[in-house]
């Protein structure tokens, strides 16, 4: 069943009087808007429902229970936290609907006894769409809008082909299923709309095992860029946190030097252990740990008290 199917049943009609929460109807119209770009099925969370409908999760968790006990939306739980999320286009399939405006009565009936409160309008032929400007923001709820020759000329149509085949070669490269490619073209253009192809391209990699079509990325879009966000963060951590490291060895390496040059210059007298720390201190591979020994053991090196004390400073040793 189609969304035109949909309408023609009074689906927006029973909408319209069942009194759902307002969270409820958020979420309805959040699917129903997917369902317009072409998007059956949302892969997310009620965390992150609660970020994209402004709602705390609470009141996301309630709006479930009450759709899924309605059987408005079909509801499936997976790996805990994720959920699949579908909208039921058969309102006649719709049950447990309130369908008394006063609250204290909570007469319960479904779509049927409710499809039958609200006259029904006689349809007409479709009609031919008009042609709108739509802003960026406007987009965003309105997917398929309708773009003038003027408007696509401004866009790089050549370079918008190679992004899309760029998308499907990669995904197809992961993906050993035989798919429809006329349908992720599709879905591949949908993702360019919003998302960069650099960021389309790493999800695809990375999550190449979890992802059997791009309408499931698109449909899931937030839910896969958080967890790649939370994935990688620890992997950026460790990186970052081994420059640091690589910065400070280098850092010793350079005062080593400079400390023993110094030294040569000026023709102090130091000991042979003092020396020796200083040479190991420029070639060893880690400085850094050389240097926390070394201060272990200072009065072993008399003539490197200052030395050792700005070592230790410049490299964050406690």
């Amino acid at each position: 069943m189609n969304l035109r199917s949909f309408w023609e049943r009074g689906g927006f009609k029973v909408l319209s009087v069942a009194r759902l929460s307002s969270c409820s109807y958020s979420m309805v119209l959040y699917v129903l808007n997917c369902l317009v770009a072409g998007i059956e099925e949302i892969v997310s969370s009620t965390g992150e429902l609660s970020i994209l409908l402004g709602v705390p999760e609470r009141l996301v968790k309630l709006a479930i229970e009450e759709l899924s006990a309605s059987n408005i939306l079909s509801i499936t739980k997976k790996h805990e936290k994720t959920l699949v999320i579908r909208m039921v286009l058969d309102p006649e399939k719709w049950t447990n609907l309130r369908i008394t405006p006063e609250r204290n009565k909570r007469m319960l009936g479904d779509a049927k006894n409710l499809h039958s409160l609200v006259p029904q309008k006689e349809i007409k032929k479709k009609s031919k769409p008009r042609k709108v400007s739509l802003s960026s923001q406007e987009a965003l709820l309105f997917p398929k809008k309708n773009v003038s020759k003027s408007d696509k000329n401004k866009k790089e149509i050549l370079k918008s082909k190679e992004a899309i085949e760029k998308i499907i070669s990669t995904f197809m490269s992961n993906n050993k299923n035989e798919i429809d490619i006329k349908k992720e073209e599709k879905f591949a253009a949908l993702l360019l709309e919003d998302h960069s192809l650099e960021q389309i391209i790493s999800l695809i990699n990375f999550f190449s095992k979890e992802i059997p079509s791009l309408s499931m990325l698109a449909g899931a879009w937030y839910h896969y860029m958080n967890k790649y966000r939370e994935e990688t963060a620890e992997v950026d951590d460790l990186n970052a946190f081994r420059k640091k490291h690589e910065g400070f060895d280098e850092k010793i390496r350079a005062m080593a030097s400079y400390e023993l040059k110094r030294i040569q210059k000026e023709r102090k007298a130091i000991s042979a252990d003092e020396e020796l720390l200083l040479l190991i201190l420029m070639r060893h591979e880690q400085p850094r740990k050389q240097l926390y020994w070394a201060l272990k053991a200072r009065d072993k090196y008399p003539g490197l008290n200052v030395f050792l004390d700005q070592a230790k400073a410049s490299v964050e040793l406690t």
